[in-house]
C-alpha cells in the first residue's frame, strides 16, 4: 500500500520490489508452515487433529498458488522464467 510520502522517497520501479519482496516473503512463510504442519501430521495419534491439519495444508496451497500467480503478474522476470519452463 503506497501513500504520497512513500512515493516522495522511493521511484515507482523501487515500491513495486518492495511489494515484490514483501510477498516473496509471504509465500516462504506459507510454505514453510506446509512443511510444519506436515511434520505434526506425520506425529500426531488423534485422526480428528490429522484431518484438521490435512485441511489447512489444502488451505495453504492454495494461498501458494495464490501468491505465485501474482508475483508472476507484478514481475516480467519471473513471469518470462515460467513462460520458458511451460508454467
Amino acid at each position: 500500500m503506497s501513500n504520497n510520502y512513500q512515493e516522495e522517497l522511493y521511484t515507482q520501479q523501487e515500491l513495486r520490489e518492495m511489494d515484490l519482496q514483501m510477498l516473496r516473503d509471504d509465500l516462504v512463510g506459507e510454505l514453510n508452515a506446509i512443511n510444519q504442519y506436515q511434520e505434526h501430521i506425520d506425529s500426531l495419534e488423534s485422526e480428528e487433529a490429522v484431518a484438521m491439519l490435512e485441511h489447512i495444508i489444502a488451505d495453504e496451497k492454495e494461498h501458494v498458488a495464490e501468491l505465485t500467480k501474482l508475483i508472476n503478474k507484478l514481475d516480467a522476470t519471473q513471469a518470462e522464467k515460467f513462460a520458458k519452463e511451460g508454467l
